[in-house]
């Protein structure tokens, strides 16, 4: 089977799939299908107040006065927060720390390039407590892309989605914030299939480093997808990928945290069809097992017709592109996607959606990688939101199959505000909704966006540097009920 196939169209309806979605087709709020998760698999923000709590920083490029980044620390509580952070860099830089304390109801603000000068610096965070979290933001010319931390290292990560058309670079950060080595082990998957570099197999990321290993110098120069899987033989650590966009039908500077496991269920929430947009989805088995994937189009409202195309049969190895464009009568306009293993539970692919949007006279392009089912909740934050007023920053699909409400609220010196402009917004079931950033009282705050059903957030940044365009990155959600099958440890 060939490791890279087009979908260019599909056109019977899975109609199974389709009444599983959370009652989608029922008022009732009650979930038919939820899958837990073995371990944390993306971040979160906890509920819970432990002694201290550990946040890994994926890394951002810091290598000269053209690129930086800021590691940011967000306190919703009404005392102040102690922490230490720890900048780990690539190119043998030696780890710089320095403590430091985040007001109340406030957020703290870390530029790495002023600390550490390397071309990736990741960051370990530690907390005197739970309630605070982690986010950076890489800087970067191509475009700024924020990205949240993760509270968990992990012995495997995985990305579907490399590239390296037209000189656009891919490279995959290792970073090992243990005081032990950590032995890898690196496959690539393109359309020539696997190929496993013997330089990295056992490769070893030293204590407190960070590794970055660039794909195109490795033979993979010109490809259009790549999955890849990073094992670690011995250790734990975090992988992210950064990718600039040179060419092929995409522009922009992208900086994503891996998924540390396969899933058997995934969700988008900011898809869109529109003149000059392409949105794809890139689907990676990497399992020894072949599998097959279910789509549905979601975020129509309840009384839509559900555009359901056959399932997607990905084969134990192989990288599938969905163009979303060739699902049958999918309408203009705003749409949130969920895909699920369709022949049994087993976690079997890592998922990612690219989508390409214009952008003024030149195009911009960012990719997220999916979330997984136990974190929908009603309650997320948004640590980096906006400096000043955005149109459409905030994406919010509701996963019940019942009307609700959204509101906005600001953290400041008083605690939890809701915003005037942002109280009670309809969400229809099974709807989805944008919301703008544009009243002052949010600009430079920690947010919050609840309702009594559960959500899923995703939220639109601008790219900066007078770019036009935006960054898509998930926001946190709270998880104190998070339907983790044990409870995640900090």
């Amino acid at each position: 089977m060939n490791p890279r196939r087009i979908l260019v169209s599909s056109v019977l309806t899975i109609g199974v799939l389709s009444t599983i979605i959370f009652g989608q087709l029922d008022a009732s709020p009650a979930p038919a299908r939820f899958g837990t998760a073995p371990f944390v698999n993306r971040p979160y923000a906890s509920h819970r107040t432990p002694i201290t709590t550990t946040w890994y920083c994926p890394g951002v490029p810091a290598g000269d006065g053209t690129v930086g980044g800021e590691i940011v620390v967000a306190n919703p509580t009404s005392t102040p927060k102690q922490a230490r952070v720890t900048l780990l860099g690539s190119d043998q830089a030696a780890p710089v720390s320095q403590d430091i304390t985040v007001p109340a109801r406030d957020t703290f603000t870390l530029s790495v390039s002023d600390a550490l000068k390397a071309t990736f610096v990741s960051a370990i965070v530690e907390l005197d407590g739970g309630d605070a979290m982690v986010e950076q933001r890489a800087i970067y010319p191509a475009g700024d892309a924020v990205s949240s931390c993760i509270t968990q290292t992990s012995s495997s990560w995985y990305f579907a989605d490399g590239f390296t058309i037209d000189g656009s670079t891919d490279q995959i950060i290792l970073t090992n914030p243990s005081a032990d080595s950590v032995s890898v082990n690196l496959a690539f998957f393109t359309a020539a299939g696997k190929r496993e570099p013997s330089a990295f197999q056992g490769d070893s990321v030293p204590p407190h480093s960070v590794k970055v290993v660039s794909v195109a110098d490795n033979g993979l120069k010109d490809e259009r997808i790549i999955g890849v899987q990073v094992i670690a033989s011995r250790g734990q650590l975090v992988v992210a990928r950064a990718q600039h966009y040179f060419g092929g039908n995409r522009l922009g500077y992208s900086l994503t945290l891996g998924a540390p496991a396969p899933s058997e269920q995934v969700w988008f929430v900011d898809g869109e069809k529109g003149v000059g947009i392409s949105e794809q989805y890139v689907l990676f088995n990497p399992t020894d097992i072949d599998t097959s994937v279910g789509l549905t189009v979601l975020g129509l409202g309840v009384a839509a017709a559900i555009v359901s195309p056959d399932p997607i049969a990905v084969a134990a190895g192989e990288v599938v592109v969905l163009e979303a464009s060739a699902i049958p009568d999918l309408p203009d306009g705003r749409h949130s996607m969920v895909f699920s293993t369709v022949d049994d539970s087993r976690p079997s692919v890592i998922i990612e959606r690219v989508i390409t949007r214009p952008a003024g006279t030149k195009i911009s392009t960012t990719v997220v990688m999916g979330m997984t089912s136990e974190y929908a909740v009603g309650r997320w934050y948004v640590p980096i939101g906006v400096g000043s007023a955005v149109d459409q920053a905030l994406v919010v699909y509701n996963v019940d199959g019942v009307d609700t409400t959204v509101t906005v609220k600001a953290i400041g010196p008083g605690g939890e505000v809701a915003v005037a402009s942002l109280t009670d917004l309809a969400l229809p079931a099974a709807g989805v909704i944008t919301i703008d950033l544009t009243d002052p009282s949010v600009f430079g705050r920690l947010l919050v966006v609840e309702s009594s059903q559960r959500l899923l957030v995703e939220r639109l940044l601008p790219r900066g540097h007078d770019f036009n365009g935006r960054s898509g990155s998930w926001a946190l959600p709270e998880c104190g009920l998070c339907n983790f099958s044990s409870p995640p440890s900090l």
